[in-house]
This record gives C-alpha cells, sequence and structure tokens, in this order.
C-alpha cells in the first residue's frame, strides 16, 4: 500500500524504485493435484529394480517440491473462474471511472498533452497506447475500445487474448500520466499481470460454455443425463503463478506493517488523523470523525496493524486452510472495505479484495455446495422432444446446472396440458414445463422460470438480473418463444442432429504434446523471473530492508519491473500517516474582474481549515497533490497553464476568458490529537500568470503584481 501523497514518478524517473509481485515461481508443469488440502501424501510408483533406489536426499527433495506444489501451487479452476467475474467486473468500473475524467486529465485539452509527455516523460522506460490519441474524441474511442476489452475478459470469451490486452491497457492508461499514480494503480497492473498466467476462462466463462458444446453434442434424453465433466473444468490448476500471486499477496502486508514504525502509529493516533484529511475523506468520513470518540479512534489505530499483522500467516498458512484462508479473506473484505467507504482511494481497496478472491480452495467451494444444496430443491424439467429450439435451451440448462439438481424428460403429447394447435392442427406441449419430484406440482411460464433459476447455483442472485433484462415479463417473453418455436429454431438453425466428428477429441499427435510441453515451460520460466525481479525490487524499494541487502539492478531488469508499472513499495501512511493537509486553489480574474476558479467554477476558496472534506476523487486530488511539488513544476508550464487559459472555452462564455490567475498549495495541519479543529491554514502561490501587453479598459483596475513562487514540497 504506497502511501497515498508519494509521488511514483519521483522514484521511477532514472532509478528502479518500482518492481514487481514477491514469489520465486517455482511450480511444477500442469497437472492434477490430490483431492483434498489435507489428504495423503501421493505414492510415487517403485522404480524399476535397475535404476537402484533414489538418495535420502533427492527423496527429500522430491517430497518437498510435491509439498509446494500441493499447498502453494495449485489452486481449483472454480476459484480462478470467480477470480475472473470480480477483478473483470472492476476493470470495467475502473475504465469508467477514467473515462469520466478523460477530457482533463488524457486529452491534449488536459494538463498534460501526448506531446509533451512523450518528449518529457514522468518516468523512466515509459510506454502508453495512450500516448496514440490526441483529441478528445480520439480519447473516447480509446476507452471505449478498452471498455470492451475488459468486458470481453469479464465474461470469458477469448480469455487469454483479453487478459494480455487487459494488462497491456490498464499498464498503458497508467503511464500516460503517472503523476495520479498510487498505490492502488500498483494493485491493479499487478492483479492483471498475474491473471494473463491463470486459465481463468475454464469455468464461467463464453468460453468453457463454447468448449462444451465443441465437446459435447447431446441428441437424445439419456445424453442430458449425463453429466459427467472433462479434465479441464475439474481438475486443479498447478503453476508456479499461484505460489507468486499468494505470496506477493502476503508480502503487501507484511511490508504494511514493519514499514509503519512511527511513533504516529505506535501512540494509536493514526485514524485520527487520517479522519481529518479533507482531501481524500469521503461525507461518511466527516460524519465519522464527529461522533467516534478519541479512544475508539485509538483502538482503530492499533486495530488496523494487527489485523494486517495477522493477514500474513492467514493467507500463507499451509495448514488447516479451510479457516485460516476465510480468515484472511473476511479480515481483507473488513479492512479494505471500510478504507473504501471512508477514503477515495481510487482502486486500491476494491483491487485488494479482488485479489482476496484467489484463495478459496476445493474445500470451501465443497461447503458451499452443500449449503446450497441444502436450500435448493430438484426440479423436473419437461420440454416438447419434438422442438429443437427447447432441446437447445436444455442443453443450455445442462451447462449451467452445476449442482446436478435438474432431470429432463420429454413430454409425450398425450400427457400435454394447455396444448395450442401447431400448424398441422395437432396439439403440442408446453416448450418447458417444470415439476416438482416431491409434490407433483407443475410450474408453467415466469413461474418455471423461477423454479429453474432457484436451482441453478448463484440462481438466485441472477433472478432479479434476469427479470430486468425481461423487463419484468419473463413469462410473456417465454411465451411468446413457445408460439413461436419453429420460426426460431429455423432462424437461428437449431436442429437435433449430430454435426459431422461429433464425439471425443482427437489425440494430440507427439509434435503437439511437445509443443505444449514447450509452452509450459516458458511459462514457468517467465513466472520464475518475474518472481525474481520482484524479490529484487522489493528488498530495494521498502525502507524497512537492511541497507546491506540493497543493490543494483541490471536495466533490463529495471525495464522488466518499470514498462509496466509492477511497482512493489508497500507502506500506507508509513512510517507515519500525513499530518499536513491540502488541495490546490485557483485564484483566476477574468476579462470583466471576476475571481474564479476554473477547476470549481466557483470563487477561490483559500481557508482550508473550515472544509466538512473536499469531495475531491482520487484522480484530482491526487494530480493537485503531486503538481504542487518542486520536481514536477516541468508539468506546470505549458500543461497546467494552457488548461486553465482554456476555461473559456469549456464553458462556451467569451466573458470567461482569463487575464491572470495565482495557482496555490493551500494547507492547514490536521487537528492535535484528541481536538477538532485545524490550524495554521496557509496559502502557497506555486505559479502566477499575466496575460502580456495586458492594458485595462477605463474603469478596469489594473492586474495585481505577479507572486513570488514558493515551494510547496519536493
Amino acid at each position: 500500500m504506497r502511501a497515498a501523497d508519494e509521488d511514483p514518478s519521483a522514484a521511477a524517473a532514472g532509478a528502479p524504485e518500482e518492481g514487481a509481485a514477491r514469489g520465486d515461481g517455482a511450480g511444477a508443469p500442469e497437472e492434477s493435484a490430490p483431492g483434498g488440502e489435507d489428504a495423503p501424501e501421493e505414492t510415487a510408483p517403485a522404480p524399476p529394480e535397475a535404476a537402484g533406489p533414489k538418495p535420502p536426499a533427492e527423496r527429500r527433495s522430491r517430497r518437498l517440491g510435491r509439498w509446494i506444489r500441493d499447498h502453494y501451487c495449485t489452486i481449483d479452476v472454480r476459484t480462478l473462474g470467480l477470480f475472473r467475474l470480480v477483478l473483470g467486473a472492476l476493470l470495467v468500473g475502473d475504465c469508467l471511472r477514467h473515462w469520466a475524467e478523460a477530457s482533463w486529465i488524457y486529452s491534449n485539452d488536459g494538463v498534460l498533452t501526448n506531446h509533451y509527455h512523450l518528449f518529457h516523460p514522468s518516468s523512466g522506460f515509459n510506454f502508453s497506447l495512450y500516448h496514440a490519441f490526441s483529441s478528445i474524441g480520439e480519447v473516447h474511442v480509446a476507452f471505449a475500445l478498452s471498455l470492451f476489452c475488459f468486458f470481453c475478459f469479464f465474461i470469458g470469451w477469448h480469455t487469454r487474448l483479453f487478459s494480455i490486452l487487459s494488462f497491456i491497457l490498464v499498464t498503458s492508461r497508467d503511464n500516460r500520466i503517472v503523476m495520479i499514480e498510487n498505490g492502488g494503480y500498483v494493485v491493479v497492473n499487478l492483479i492483471t499481470c498475474w491473471a494473463m498466467f491463470m486459465p481463468t476462462g475454464r469455468r464461467f466463462s463464453v468460453d468453457a460454455l463454447i468448449r462444451s458444446y465443441r465437446e459435447r453434442r447431446e441428441r437424445t434424453e439419456a445424453d442430458l443425463a449425463d453429466r459427467s465433466r472433462p479434465a479441464w473444468a475439474t481438475e486443479p490448476y498447478v503453476s508456479g503463478i499461484v505460489l507468486l500471486a499468494i505470496v506477493n499477496l502476503a508480502t503487501i502486508y507484511y511490508f504494511n506493517v514493519v514499514n509503519k514504525s512511527g511513533q504516529i502509529w505506535r501512540r494509536g493516533d493514526t485514524v485520527h488523523y487520517v479522519l481529518h484529511l479533507d482531501r481524500m475523506v469521503t461525507g461518511l468520513a466527516v460524519v465519522a470523525r464527529e461522533y467516534i470518540p478519541f479512544w475508539a479512534k485509538k483502538g482503530m489505530t492499533w486495530g488496523v496493524l494487527a489485523l494486517e499483522a495477522m493477514l500474513v500467516p492467514w493467507i500463507l498458512s499451509p495448514y488447516g486452510r479451510r479457516f485460516t484462508r476465510a480468515l484472511a479473506m473476511g479480515g481483507m473484505w473488513a479492512l479494505h472495505g471500510s478504507f473504501g467507504v471512508m477514503m477515495r482511494l481510487g482502486p486500491f481497496s476494491w483491487f485488494m479484495i479482488a485479489w482476496s478472491f484467489l484463495l478459496p480452495t476445493a474445500q470451501h467451494w465443497d461447503a458451499l455446495e452443500r449449503w446450497y444444496r441444502r436450500r435448493a430443491a430438484p426440479r423436473v424439467v419437461v420440454y416438447d422432444g419434438s422442438s429443437p429450439l427447447a432441446f437447445a435451451l436444455m442443453r443450455f440448462l445442462v451447462r449451467l446446472d452445476g449442482l446436478d439438481l435438474l432431470r429432463f424428460e420429454e413430454a409425450r403429447a398425450e400427457a400435454a396440458g394447455a396444448a395450442e394447435e401447431a400448424g398441422g392442427g395437432e396439439p403440442r406441449p408446453e416448450l418447458f414445463v417444470v415439476r416438482d419430484p416431491s409434490e407433483g406440482r407443475v410450474f408453467q411460464g415466469a413461474e418455471a422460470l423461477r423454479e429453474i433459476l432457484q436451482a441453478l447455483p448463484g440462481g438466485r442472485l441472477a433472478r432479479p438480473l434476469f427479470w430486468a433484462a425481461t423487463l419484468g415479463a419473463p413469462g410473456a417473453l417465454l411465451g411468446f418463444a413457445s408460439r413461436r418455436r419453429d420460426a426460431i429454431a429455423r432462424f437461428f438453425g437449431l436442429t437435433r442432429r449430430a454435426r459431422a466428428g461429433a464425439g471425443a477429441e482427437e489425440s494430440p499427435s507427439p509434435l503437439s504434446d511437445k509443443l505444449a510441453r514447450g509452452r509450459v515451460i516458458a511459462r514457468e520460466a517467465l513466472v520464475a523471473y518475474l518472481g525474481l525481479c520482484a524479490v529484487s525490487q522489493a528488498i530495494n524499494e521498502n525502507k524497512s530492508v537492511p541497507a546491506i541487502f540493497k543493490h543494483t539492478q541490471p536495466k533490463f531488469v529495471q525495464a522488466t519491473i518499470v514498462y509496466p508499472r509492477l511497482l512493489q513499495g508497500w507502506g500506507m501512511f508509513a512510517p507515519n500517516p500525513i499530518t499536513e493537509d491540502g488541495s490546490i486553489t485557483v485564484d483566476a480574474i477574468t476579462i470583466d474582474g471576476r475571481h474564479v476558479d476554473p477547476f470549481t467554477g466557483q470563487p477561490p476558496d483559500l481557508d482550508l481549515s473550515d472544509a466538512r472534506g473536499l469531495g475531491l476523487g482520487q484522480i484530482r486530488q491526487d494530480y493537485f497533490n503531486r503538481i504542487r511539488l518542486d520536481r514536477n513544476k516541468a508539468f506546470r508550464r505549458p500543461g497546467l497553464q494552457e488548461y486553465l487559459l482554456r476555461y473559456p472555452e469549456r464553458t462556451g462564455r467569451p466573458e470567461d476568458e482569463i487575464l491572470a490567475f495565482d495557482v496555490y498549495w493551500v494547507r492547514d495541519q490536521c487537528p492535535r490529537p484528541g481536538e477538532d479543529a485545524p490550524y495554521k491554514n496557509e496559502a502557497v502561490p506555486i505559479m502566477s500568470y499575466r496575460k502580456p501587453g495586458y492594458r485595462p479598459r477605463p474603469g478596469m483596475p489594473t492586474l495585481p503584481p505577479v507572486k513570488k513562487e514558493e515551494s510547496a514540497g519536493n
């Protein structure tokens, strides 16, 4: 958790102060792991007598390798599918959040043009696809394409491709303006990077659905009853990337604890100071700081430290993971959920919660299945056996029915109820109805859909979405499909006849086997390399690591870390929290003599001490906090200056033409522990502008003298 006010561009400008996740990437090629985490160790087949017994050291190393593989390099594919859904949804949401700020922060109408940034990059090893988009219209296209990629990753369509593209896009967006980067951006880069190496599309995805249709071509009711699942959808995934991602997660909390070595943390005053950072807090935090007693704030401070410390062993514990990982997930949700609703930290809190979705094991899925079975009831779906549309719907339901709570039966014409006249005048059954096997009750229309959803995994949560998608009339939609079943089937080319080549897939050729093994070896080698880079960077970047371990990294390692912004310096509010609050205020004079702040459209406010939260989003408040630093002076002119002078173009009012402005860093000191009133408010001028050659009209005052620029921080 990189300190919220730290400027990453300074660390990245010429030295490798940024890195990737910790981990050694050790792992085995893709293979199945034992059935449970506490299952007895597998016994390898006895080697031929001629080979002789293995040396004791080799046997111990093999046992250790299997133990590491089973406990740290193996993950359930259902966990990967759920992780992709959560990560993809957050990538979509974060893209929309940045898109809303695109005009002033990412386009050439904003505070930093792409051509200026290309010739004056804000960090070393800087690359961004967004540098190719200049005007606001072009930037909208870039964000639309990004949103499409993130959505495709979310639904799991061409998952591997869009996983790689998602990583390139999030790191490009970060590199476009490094000045607004914080620890949350680093988390997004890391977690999206690790996701590239994982088969997150094996479950709960469009890819899995398409692959299932390709491999299984049901033709009869008996085929629908066959619920055997392929190995790719059931066997655990084994790779060093699992170890790397889990160790990286634990590393974040480890350094967040050891780096918080300041006296303010030890005295328990941190929460008090954090809740009074008006530039960061939400409205809920403003209310909380006024009603939570000071002794409770002290307890919360120590509680944060204790929880972060406990998360490390909970995440890494090889035993009792059914409980320790559940505790870790609960602790992460509580910790980051509180951060998320109390502070405007951008993506940090929510993507850390997404990272926690890599922790569930097969035991958790089995327990969840047992819990759901106790609350769900099996149902029989009776469908029109003569309708290709009905059979296609049943094939789809088979793939959604992960708990095997649905059975399928063909309807018989003599038993059909509520029949309608078909083209030949013969009665036909409903497209499908649902029967309760225990009571014999039959459900039709919307009730049938409701019963099916309640039997499907997660169907109860999806029911409101389904009802909304059908505009609240699923029964009417089903009735229309039932009446037009033959026409709909012809339109979509549905048939009961299996295509040529249906059946089991052909065995791969020896060459295909060698190529597949080569890909696995290359993947694991790359993971191992990234892990070594991460260890190196974590040592160099975290201040709590003794100086004796610091070292100079080769250029290719620096490039590996900094180009994709895989930073590894963790320590939110470390070693002490921020005790000085501040924000940017612009006092601009328009051509008609008014004073206005072009960022707000309101008169400038140079007094921060009476604020009850500034309502600034993460992007704006981080830009304000970084542009005031001396090391970022190069981005004030022409970037910030030109943006302010374009104020009348944004308002469409000629009278808003700016003749002069002064940019201030307005700051005050947070209240002392036990107090509520900030103190020592001051406005530090960091930039001034006067229109060259301007002469006031008769009756208009002259422009004030240029302010002497001062330093507001390094």
